[in-house]
């Protein structure tokens, strides 16, 4: 009787996994017929081939960890976006619905039809420049988290001789 390699049981576990977890019939049928050829090889049945790896412990392989790990990932992530449009028919439903209850009473109140559009995000006017004033609170604030005035000056976009002006101010007023 011939032994099994860790590469050879290791492709034999996939196996096995294949076989316990597949969904569909064929590709269970086809991971049986693999197990057997393979146990058949080393002169075991499936069943015996499958006792001996069922006692091993077996180690997770980190690549696979890391794939499983995505696939629940990306399925939160599609489950999160499907309630969330499922939430958004809904309320157009319930929108649509009560409009149509409304003019069924006679109520049109001019009631036009629900725009859909997201409403712009709000931005901040492009021409704003900072003054002198936010230019030294910055620098201050800079200083007092304890970073090199190199670093405050490459920051604030200031030179450092302003940067030391600003400390020096600061250490004054203290």
């Amino acid at each position: 009787m011939k032994m099994m390699t860790e590469k050879e049981r290791e492709k034999f576990r996939k196996i096995i996994e294949v076989m316990r977890s597949a969904t569909l019939g064929g590709e269970r049928s086809a991971a049986r017929e693999a197990g057997a050829r393979m146990a058949a090889s080393f002169d075991m049945t499936l069943e015996e081939a499958i006792a001996e790896l069922d006692g091993e412990e077996v180690k997770p392989d980190p690549v696979e960890q890391e794939a499983r790990r995505q696939d629940r990932s990306d399925m939160w992530a599609s489950a999160s976006l499907r309630m969330m449009n499922r939430g958004e028919a809904e309320e157009r439903y319930r929108v649509n619905a009560a409009r149509t209850a409304a003019k069924a009473r006679g109520l049109d109140g001019g009631l036009g039809k629900v725009d859909n559009k997201p409403l712009p995000i709000p931005t901040r006017k492009q021409s704003y420049l900072p003054t002198d004033k936010d230019r030294q609170r910055l620098i201050t604030v800079l200083l007092k988290d304890g970073l090199s005035l190199e670093r405050v000056a490459e920051l604030a976009d200031a030179s450092t001789n302003e940067v030391a002006r600003i400390y020096l101010l600061n250490r004054a007023r203290a």
